[in-house]
């Protein structure tokens, strides 16, 4: 035994037990000082404090909720939350800003009328305790799921998350739903049994603005760098754990050929969309190695690449569903479909989508693609599988009910 490497061990162990102890006096102390805000300060009327994704991003439904609001109803006041470390440069005079576990932040959450995310709060550790007159909207992040979630993955969730996530279900006052199978898994998987708003999700309201689609793809060919009559073909494929790049590699320089046939163009490009997961954490460099591909990992709004792209190319996302509201071809490229099965509620075989399971699939799919057949699976699909209720106003929706249910 080397004396000097124990040592050395014991002390990462002493520090490790200090930061953990240190870590909890720290919740207790920032929790006392939201239960003394609670004491002395109202629930202010009008008040909306927003996140998405754990406060990393300006994005999904409740993005979609707050442009709606700024634009229509200034009579509220509304936040955004976000980490220390994110940029929110862009959003500098647009909405009120504040910093995750900050005094400010601790003020607002603690009187706000109304708190809304898209994922899972945690209470404890956000330094809040819903009281009298504060009501909580859950716009959950997933639409039509493809993979199971929650209670229906129960066993691979772990204690701490579904504690997490049944406390929170406990006091969620309203669940919103785009379609009748949505319902049904909130209602199935959510421990869920209060109301549900089934009037759409407020980020696929802009699949029906189809004025500003122009205005949105003259941005994006701009940063790009592309002619603004380019077809774009977003690539979005899901995360994988253990992490790894592998499943996503296309030969673009054949793919690509095969779509300027396809669209009778020459200006075809590729929009890669890696999920926000791996950045950081693997080198994706190999990815583009073509000059039709641009990464596009890092643009801030899903659903704006959505409607401005031709042609989806996926995987397991439920990006997949939202995609068919613009009635546009999307093809399933899973290299990995006999490995990757988290659970599923549909079977390939029953999407409309059509699936390549290899480089030379791929090619054939988008070669021998009947436009016909395809709009009308897909058109039962949505229709009588999928019952969508989807109409481009779950934003106003949503701000009716918050009217009806204020102080």
């Amino acid at each position: 035994m080397n004396p000097l490497k124990n040592s050395i061990q014991t002390m990462k162990d002493i520090k490790r037990v200090i930061a953990v102890h240190l870590s909890k006096f720290w919740k207790l102390g920032r929790n006392a000082a939201s239960a003394a805000i609670r004491l002395f300060n109202p629930v202010k009327k009008g008040r909306v404090v927003l996140w998405a994704f754990d406060f990393k991003q300006y994005s999904c439904n409740p993005k979609a909720l707050t442009e709606y609001i700024l634009e229509h109803h200034p009579e509220y006041e509304v936040w955004w939350v976000f980490r220390k470390r994110m940029d929110i440069s862009a959003l500098e005079g647009k909405v009120n800003c504040v910093r995750f576990r900050t005094l400010e932040y601790q003020k607002i959450i603690n009187t706000a009328e109304f708190i809304i995310t898209n994922c899972r709060t945690d209470p404890y550790s956000y330094y809040w305790r819903k009281r009298k007159g504060q009501k909580y909207i859950m716009q959950w992040h997933g639409g039509v799921a493809l993979k199971r979630v929650e209670k229906d993955v129960e066993d691979k969730l772990g204690y701490k998350y579904l504690t997490k996530a049944k406390a929170d279900s406990k006091v969620c006052d309203l669940m919103i739903s785009g379609s009748g199978i949505q319902t049904d898994l909130i209602r199935s998987a959510f421990w869920y049994d209060k109301e549900i708003l089934e009037r759409g999700t407020p980020r696929n309201d802009i699949f029906f603005d189809t004025d500003d689609h122009a205005r949105i793809k003259a941005e994006v060919c701009k940063q790009m760098g592309v002619p603004q009559d380019s077809r774009l073909v977003l690539y979005a494929p899901t995360f994988r754990k253990p992490v790894t790049i592998e499943p996503y590699r296309i030969d673009w320089k054949a793919t690509t050929d095969a779509f300027r046939k396809f669209f009778g163009c020459e200006n075809v490009t590729i929009m890669l969309r890696l999920h926000p997961n791996l950045i950081g954490r693997a080198d994706t460099s190999s990815l583009l190695n073509d000059p039709a591909v641009v990464d596009m990992t890092r643009y801030h709004d899903m659903a704006e690449l959505l409607c401005i792209s031709d042609v989806l190319i996926t995987d397991y996302s439920s990006s997949m569903f939202d995609y068919s509201l613009l009635k546009r071809p999307c093809i399933l490229y899973a290299t990995d479909l006999e490995a990757y099965d988290r659970g599923y509620y549909h079977k390939f075989s029953d999407l409309p989508y059509p699936i390549a399971q290899s480089q030379e699939e791929l090619l054939n799919v988008i070669e021998s693609f009947d436009a016909v057949a395809y709009q009308a699976d897909l058109e039962d699909f949505m229709s009588n599988t999928v019952r969508i209720y989807e109409n481009g106003e779950a934003s106003k929706a949503q701000v009716e009910w918050m009217k009806a249910h204020s102080l």
